[in-house]
Formats: C-alpha cells, structure tokens, sequence
C-alpha cells in the first residue's frame, strides 16, 4: 500500500508509523489524517506486528500543527458552499480505531507537537519525548478548539486544572514541563529516542498479546466504568487468559526452564 504522507514499517515484530513531510515540519492535512487512520488499521490486522510505534520524520518536529494551506483551502470552500475535506480517518474516526486496537502503542514525540500533533498523541497508550520536544494546544490562537477527544481524555491525564491552563492559553510546554504533568511518561535525549521506544516495544513483546489486548480494553473500559464494571470485566477477562494458549505456553517454557515463544502461536 502506497502512502503520500506517511511511512509504514514492520521490523522484528514492530510496526512503525512516521509522519513523512519533514520539509513542513510534518504539518497535518486531510491526507496525512486518512492514512494515518488506515495505516492504524493495517498495523492492527498485521500478523508481523505485535506492537505500534508512531513519530515524525527529521529532527524539528513530530507534527507541528495542520497544514495552514489546508485551512485556507476550507475556509474558500465553505464560503463558497462546497464540502470541505476533514481528514477525520475515511469514515471511522481516528479516536475509535486507537480505543478499539488490540496491540499497544507508543508514540515518540521528537520535537514539536502542536495542535493536532499534540492531541494526537493522547490517543497512544504511552508517550515518551525527545528531550527538544514541545506540546501545546494551540488551537486557541489560531481561532479553533481542540479534537480527537482531547477534551475528554486530557484532564483524564493531568487532571482538570492543568487542562485548562494549556487548552485555554495556547502556550507551548517543554518535555520537561511534559513529564512534570504527566503528559509523557519520559525524556530522554533526541538521538535516544526511538532505541528507548524500541526498548519499550520489546519489553511489551515479552508479554502475551492476548492478555494485552484484553488489559488495554480493561484500562480504556475503567476510564468511563466504576470499580465494580472494572472487575466484572477483570473476572471474565481473566478466566479467558487461563484457557488461552499464551498462558499455557509461559507455565511451560517456565517448568523447562527457557523463554516464552508467543511468536510461534500466531494464527
């Protein structure tokens, strides 16, 4: 499958999503949205990959914003009645394909993520930045408010205050400030970044796929359930992870004394 905007990669069982306009320090457009969310869609119906890396081509920025000539193109055609192209993933919005995958994710965030490359992030089970990065959501400034769900999931994250102060200023924040608030869960020096994320995605490839496809739902369930839906759904979850193959397979790579092999139970 070919793409404009992004680039696709799957290496020893990770799959790896860059934003590809390095020269406009990646600035998103309708297209960039759309591939974004089919190429999510592949990674998640890919044998190959196990885990799903995302960052931003060159050194600037992991996505600056949107593409201002985009604006410009939808501000003519809604003056002039005609339809104006999202970039919302296709049909299938980008938020409910990231609630609804079954393989974890990371987002590694080099340089600028303004905008829509901030919100975009909040979609990922992990952040993690390079330590030149910048978050903020502009959207303010730039006469808009901020999507993907990120009033909903933000204040989930660093809480209703915190929220607030970035979505009603616009400023931008350091990684630092980032981390101070939770926004990212690390820092670390800009040519570090994709090993640390490597190394995290093979940390997670230690762990059975099934049990976390089934924690991720349980994680993504408990932010609009209550304790007792939560472990309803741990119960039953659970009992399905004892009669699965994976966990099979640990006990007995535990009693013989080697390495769990996941890899060879794919379908």
């Amino acid at each position: 499958m070919a793409y404009e905007t992004i680039l696709y990669e799957v290496s020893n069982e990770i799959a790896t999503i860059t934003l590809n306009r390095p020269a406009k320090m990646n600035a998103y457009t309708a297209q960039m949205g759309h591939e974004i969310a089919q190429a999510m869609l592949r990674a998640d119906a890919d044998r190959d990959a196990r885990v799903i890396i995302m960052t931003g081509a060159g050194e600037r920025a992991f996505c600056a914003g949107a593409d201002m000539s985009m604006f410009a193109s939808n501000i003519k055609a809604r003056e002039q009645n005609e339809s104006v192209e999202e970039g919302r993933g296709g049909g299938i919005s980008l938020p409910f394909i990231m609630r609804n995958l079954s393989k974890p994710t990371i987002a590694a965030i080099n340089g600028y993520a303004l905008g829509v490359g901030c919100t975009m992030t909040l979609l990922f089970d992990v952040r993690i930045a390079s330590d030149n990065a910048k978050m903020g959501v502009i959207f303010p400034r730039v006469g808009l408010m901020s999507e993907l769900g990120s009033s909903y999931l933000m204040p989930r994250l660093i809480g209703l205050s915190k929220t607030a102060e970035m979505m009603l200023t616009g400023r931008q924040y350091s990684a630092q400030d980032c981390l101070a608030m939770g926004l990212v869960s690390s820092v670390v020096p800009a040519p570090l970044l994709m090993g640390e994320a490597h190394e995290l995605a093979n940390d997670m490839l230690q762990c059975s796929p099934f049990s976390l496809a089934l924690t991720r739902k349980a994680l993504y369930q408990g932010l609009d359930g209550t304790l007792e839906t939560a472990m309803q759904f741990e119960g039953f979850a659970l009992e399905k992870c004892y009669v699965s193959p994976e966990h099979k397979e640990y006990v007995t790579a535990f009693l013989e004394k080697r390495k769990p092999d996941f890899g060879k139970l794919k379908k």
